[in-house]
């Protein structure tokens, strides 16, 4: 008999959850007790172990794949089935592929090794025949079912854009001295050598943060709640999707600390078990000079960083070649006018200017 291993129940709001990794593979024996996958959830992750010992079958889903509680991830071959596991006929990716777009797989051909069905079979069928189907007037070519975070992103935006009244304040920042610094620290490889844009935008929104506790802020009916401390959360456009680690206290961490901290983020770090009390996203080195950000709820203000780039500007009356960014910032305008973004605004750009001092 084939034992299946299925997605275990991980809570009562879970219902989805993304395949993290497969620690083993078809074929290979494995006893009851080993972990032969692992899952992980917007809430946590968990280790997925074999139900009995015999033989891995076929995998029935890829890794970042989003899976539904309860969905049979593989099949255990155990010692009383006599035939032992058999070839799959379709690769995991191309049946789900094939189930997002509708395909009936048996009437396809594999061009894969010995008559396999792969994605590229399936995306072919469709490019020929089309799925058939319409979306508001408008024929569909596929359609791709999004994952656990990508959803939750989704939630989360859509929650930000009805609950929240945003406005947005843009402004020039010369980076001319934070350059140098930047390229004096490489040169003597000092302990700063790998301060980023990113880092250095995130000491500057701490450290204002710091000085402008009514913006580490949140609305809450009738009332403004204040923060203890300065939680900063770090965008990171990772292969599970958008998501946003955060560095606890940041207004208290040194350059150095901090960019040590934000270079484990973007190395997977889940970051600090702690809630975000601002944002910082940086587009910058895609090339998107400015945006209109948004809100990340229940935070008053995300900072979003432009690229930073040498334009000729006016110094003294006289054109120049300098450094420079536009930073923009995102506001909930039921936590704070118009004029008092402006000022924090402003400290952000004096920090970032004169980092010497400052940061």
């Amino acid at each position: 008999m084939a034992a299946e291993v299925r997605v275990p129940r991980m809570g009562q709001s879970v219902s989805d959850v993304v395949l993290v990794a497969w620690c083993a593979q078809p074929g290979s024996a494995v006893r009851a007790g080993d972990v032969v996958a692992r899952v992980e959830s917007d809430k946590s992750d968990i280790d997925v172990e074999a139900p009995v010992d015999g033989v891995l079958g076929p995998h029935q889903a890829d890794e970042g794949d989003s899976c539904p509680v309860g969905a049979v991830l593989v099949r255990i071959v155990t010692a009383g089935e006599a035939d032992g596991p058999t070839a799959p006929g379709i690769s995991p990716k191309a049946r789900r592929r094939a189930g997002e777009l509708g395909v009936d797989t048996s009437a396809l051909r594999g061009s894969g090794p010995d008559g396999l069905v792969t994605v590229a079979d399936v995306e072919v069928a469709v490019a020929t025949a089309g799925d058939g189907s319409t979306w508001q007037g408008r024929r569909v070519a596929s359609r791709r079912t999004l994952s656990t975070v990508e959803r939750a992103t989704a939630r989360r935006l859509a929650e930000s854009w009805r609950t929240a009244p945003h406005f947005v304040q843009m402004v020039d920042v010369d980076l001319t001295e934070a350059a140098s610094l930047r390229q004096q620290w490489r040169e003597r490889a000092s302990s700063l050598a790998a301060v980023t844009w990113t880092d250095l935008a995130v000491a500057a929104l701490a450290r204002a943060l710091a000085r402008h506790p009514e913006m580490n802020a949140a609305f809450d009916g009738d009332a403004l709640v204040l923060f203890d401390e300065v939680n900063v959360g770090v965008a990171v456009d990772g292969v599970a999707g958008l998501t946003v680690p955060v560095v606890a206290g940041a207004d208290r961490l040194s350059l150095a600390e901090l960019s040590a901290a934000i270079a484990a983020l973007a190395d997977g770090d889940a970051g600090a078990p702690v809630a975000s009390t601002a944002t910082v996203s940086n587009l910058g080195a895609l090339g998107i000079r400015a945006g209109t950000p948004v809100l990340n709820p229940p935070e008053t203000v995300l900072l979003f960083v432009g690229a930073v780039e040498d334009r000729v500007v006016a110094v003294g009356g006289a054109p120049a070649v300098r450094t420079m960014a536009t930073l923009s910032f995102a506001f909930d305008h039921r936590a704070t006018s118009g004029a008092a973004a402006a000022r924090f605004v402003a400290t952000v750009r004096s920090l970032l200017e004169r980092p010497t001092r400052n940061l």
